[in-house]
């Protein structure tokens, strides 16, 4: 028989260890989180060498999102999911991440020649509709999205816009940049007249834009430039250097730079401004494409406004990550 004190020490251990189990489960949760936030930055970045290795820790300490972009990345990267990609798919499924079963469910994912991976496909979206439906049901704009893609992944487009839509009319500012998308670039929805879509196009884009939504405040400004509406477009031209997305401060500083002469015939020609924004977004970025702008307008500069440039693009875009603003389900 074990002695008493023996006993005692057991008891109080267990019960140190069992009231130790919420605060590691805790610490797991918060380093989870902190790694998945540093590597889907990286990854909005298109950095995915890089953003794989935080996102492998977040899912391997069972953040579900996470799991599902290491197998993001590694389909990419592949053109195929992969045994390796299919497993962190499946976690993150497990771990109820509806974009994961979509994307076990969806044709096309080919898994190459070499094994078996005959998915159930349509159990899995049906996994993904009951999953994110009653949540989407409560006012869950991100569910409703979900839901959409859900239905879009099963061949019905008029259930994905009708859910899109939802998520819009509930102030979603990604969902009504994307029904926007949806109506002027698939021509979705029915409408009697083109001025009727019009209309609602750029009403959903301002809608998404005042919201803040970078992808949105670019493209209304293209979309009411196309409709010569020059005065508004440049409103939001001046949104666009104050956001942190790659194509919107591209087009920026060329707006600047063009001025008057540009296709958006901005007001003033503010080269110094313009030419200092893309110089610090390649400072950031590395990008060929913004270099070779800014060689070929320099060409056209003369060297004090060169200089005055230089100098000013060392305060712009300081410790600002470039984003992209991928989507979660994309291609």
């Amino acid at each position: 028989m074990m002695p008493r004190f023996l006993i005692q020490q057991t008891c109080c251990l267990l019960l140190f260890f069992m009231g130790s189990f919420p605060v590691w489960a805790e610490t797991d949760k918060a380093q989870a989180e902190a790694l998945f936030q540093e590597g889907i930055t990286l990854f909005q970045q298109r950095y995915s060498a890089i953003a794989i290795t935080p996102l492998e820790k977040a899912a391997n300490l069972g953040h579900a999102e996470a799991a599902y972009h290491v197998g993001e990345i590694l389909r990419r990267r592949y053109t195929y999911i992969t045994e390796e990609a299919e497993a962190y798919y499946l976690q993150a499924a497990e771990g109820g991440e509806v974009y994961a079963m979509l994307r076990l469910g969806q044709i096309g994912n080919f898994c190459g020649t070499l094994r078996n991976c005959d998915y159930d496909r349509q159990r899995w979206i049906e996994l993904a509709i009951d999953t994110a439906l009653p949540r989407a049901e409560t006012g869950d704009t991100d569910a409703m999205m979900a839901v959409g893609a859900a239905y879009a992944v099963a061949g019905k487009p008029e259930k994905d816009f009708e859910w899109v839509k939802r998520a819009a009319e509930n102030d979603d500012a990604f969902a009504q940049y994307w029904m926007a998308v949806m109506l002027d670039e698939m021509d979705r929805g029915f409408y009697w007249t083109e001025n009727g879509r019009r209309e609602d196009v750029l009403k959903w884009l301002q809608a998404s834009a005042e919201q803040g939504f970078p992808k949105a405040i670019l493209k209304l400004a293209v979309e009411l430039k196309e409709d010569g509406r020059f005065e508004e477009a440049n409103k939001w031209v001046d949104h666009l250097g104050k956001t942190d997305y790659f194509d919107a401060l591209f087009n920026y500083g060329l707006i600047l730079l063009d001025g008057p002469d540009g296709m958006f015939r901005y007001p003033v020609a503010r080269p110094i401004e313009g030419l200092a924004m893309l110089i610090a977004l390649h400072r950031q970025k590395g990008s060929s494409e913004v270099k070779r702008a800014i060689d070929e307008y320099k060409d056209t500069l003369d060297s004090e406004v060169i200089s005055e440039a230089e100098a000013l693009s060392g305060s712009l875009l300081v410790d600002t990550p470039i984003l992209h603003y991928l989507p979660k389900f994309g291609l």
